[in-house]
């Protein structure tokens, strides 16, 4: 898992004393021929780091190098603790400088200095209900050929994990018993549903983003769309099936309103979604039931599911956290590739308010 926090708290270095005091802990690690190799790769890139980033990265060599800076120097970057809190898209370097990263930061962090190194690691996203998901970067060991990984978080059973999976399935079914909500913190309230494709950033985004300065909002908010297809762990129908977001902008469930808020759109529902939805409304109280679903309700839920791919408060979510997506100057045709029409080609919205339920932002990153 992350470094720990103090207990008296983190005592934040100068960005320049940062970089200075990982380069002083790796200079003994890594030899200057390495080093020297290290920047001529970089540069055969176009990409050109400073004499301590260049120690820094050089040093890091291999996944599990990666995975111990990780673990052991990098403090959890937590961005969503309140709805107020100015969230962050940290690039390698301002990890490097400021010795923090959430999940999304830590992924990108050791996607670059994987890459770098040419060790060919691709992005998969873990895919959960009903809480945040999480960014594994995949690698295979040349020589055995099994597949391992790098992740940041702050729960130890959600970090990367060695070389030892015979595919991605394999490694990323490995996550299933320790991803429990962080809606009730119950260690026995599993929430991992699915996986996506390795996703090749460099092949979508060019490699300039690993030597950038700013934040790679770009990447946040793009690097899932219709074009990157998911599995199911269980109850697997045998054909990928495209993030609930991304799903519910294609089929029109979630529209805007006469203001221009996302909501949910019953009335677009299959039909037997359409009784569910409005059973499951009725039948969930949170404050009988908890942040979870219980008794009828999740029976409901379970429905809905099967017949959506997704459940209502999902669904919900993800239509408030559009709002955030569109605030950043993202249109749905960044989600929706192939020319779907979309909820913002000319289709009518739906009356303001009338479907949506939460009112609370989701993470798209897990903790």
């Amino acid at each position: 898992m992350s470094k720990p926090i103090p207990k008296e708290g983190l005592v934040r270095l100068p960005a320049a004393d940062q970089l200075a005091e990982f380069a002083r802990l790796c200079r003994g690690a890594v030899d200057p021929a390495a080093v020297a190799r290290f920047a001529e790769r970089c540069a055969a890139r176009g990409l050109f780091f400073d004499t301590d980033e260049t120690v820094v990265l050089a040093a890091l060599s291999t996944p599990g190098r990666v995975q111990e800076f990780l673990d052991t120097q990098v403090y959890y970057n937590d961005d969503h603790a309140s709805l107020d809190q100015e969230e962050t898209s940290r690039p390698l370097r301002g990890v490097l400088r400021t010795a923090l990263a959430h999940c999304f930061e830590g992924a990108l962090f050791a996607y670059a200095v994987n890459a770098l190194h040419g060790h060919e690691p691709r992005l998969v996203m873990l895919e959960a209900s009903q809480d945040a998901d999480h960014n594994l970067v995949v690698w295979r060991d040349p020589a055995s050929g099994l597949y391992g990984s790098n992740a940041q978080s702050r729960y130890p059973g959600l970090v990367g994990r060695a070389a030892r999976y015979p595919t991605i399935r394999a490694l990323a079914e490995s996550y299933v018993p320790v991803y429990y909500s962080d809606r009730t913190l119950d260690p026995k309230d599993l929430t991992l549903v699915g996986f996506s494709d390795p996703i090749d950033l460099v092949a979508r985004f060019g490699a300039d983003w690993m030597g950038s300065d700013d934040p790679l909002w770009e990447i946040y908010y793009t690097y899932i769309d219709d074009t990157v297809p998911f599995h199911y762990f269980v109850d697997d129908p045998g054909r990928p099936h495209h993030y609930p977001l991304v799903k519910a902008l294609e089929e029109n469930w979630i529209r805007f309103d006469a203001r221009g808020t996302p909501c949910v759109s019953a009335a677009d529902l299959p039909a037997a979604a359409r009784d569910a939805w409005r059973a499951f409304w009725r039948a969930y109280d949170p404050d009988r039931d908890g942040p979870r679903p219980r008794g009828r309700a999740h029976e409901i839920e379970l429905e809905f599911f099967r017949a959506t791919g997704t459940t209502p408060i999902d669904l919900d979510d993800n239509a408030f956290d559009f709002q955030f997506y569109r605030a950043a100057g993202y249109g749905v045709d960044r989600l929706l590739t192939r020319h779907h029409p979309g909820p913002e080609a000319g289709r009518p919205g739906i009356p303001p308010g009338a479907e949506g339920r939460s009112g609370r932002k989701r993470s798209l990153s897990r903790a």
